[in-house]
C-alpha cells in the first residue's frame, strides 16, 4: 500500500507542475474497471465532468473534458493519508472555465480504493456551488 501511496503522490505532484495536462500517472493506478464518481454527479447529470465513470476509458474521457472545459490555474497537496483499503488526498485546486473565463478555487479531497495494488474506485469531493458559479450553471435553492 505505501508503494501505492508514493506513486499516488507522484502522480498529483506531476499533474500539479503540468498545470493539469498530465494524467497518464493516473492512469498507470487504475484497474480497468474502475468506477469515478463525483459530488457533482448529483447535482449537475447532464455536466461532461460530472460523472459517474466505469471503466478506465471512460475515464480517460473525464480527463479529456476536464482539459477541453478547464485550465488548471493551481494544485497544491495538503496532505495524503490512508488507511487499509483507502487513501486519501487532500489539497486545493484552481481553475479556469474555458468558456465563461470565471475562475474555481476549491479545496478538493479524494478518496481512493485500492485492491491488489490497483485503484478500483475513487470518489471525488469539490465546492459544489462554487463549480455551479465558475459554470454559470443556477444553484438549487434548498428547501
Amino acid at each position: 500500500m505505501q508503494d501505492f501511496r508514493d506513486r499516488l503522490e507522484a502522480a498529483y505532484d506531476a499533474w500539479g507542475e503540468s498545470g493539469g495536462t498530465t494524467p497518464a500517472q493516473f492512469f498507470e493506478l487504475m484497474d480497468e474497471a474502475i468506477e469515478f464518481h463525483s459530488v457533482l454527479e448529483r447535482e449537475f447529470p447532464s455536466d461532461a465532468v460530472s460523472g459517474p465513470f466505469c471503466g478506465k476509458a471512460a475515464v480517460i474521457g473525464y480527463w479529456t473534458a476536464i482539459a477541453e472545459s478547464w485550465e488548471m490555474l493551481s494544485s497544491r497537496t495538503e496532505a495524503v493519508v490512508g488507511e487499509g483499503d483507502r487513501i486519501v488526498w487532500i489539497g486545493r485546486v484552481r481553475w479556469r472555465h474555458r468558456r465563461t473565463l470565471r475562475e474555481l478555487e476549491t479545496p478538493k479531497i479524494d478518496v481512493w480504493t485500492v485492491w491488489q495494488d490497483r485503484a478500483i474506485r475513487y470518489y471525488e469531493m469539490i465546492d459544489s456551488a462554487s463549480y455551479a458559479r465558475a459554470v454559470e450553471h443556477p444553484v438549487r435553492e434548498q428547501a
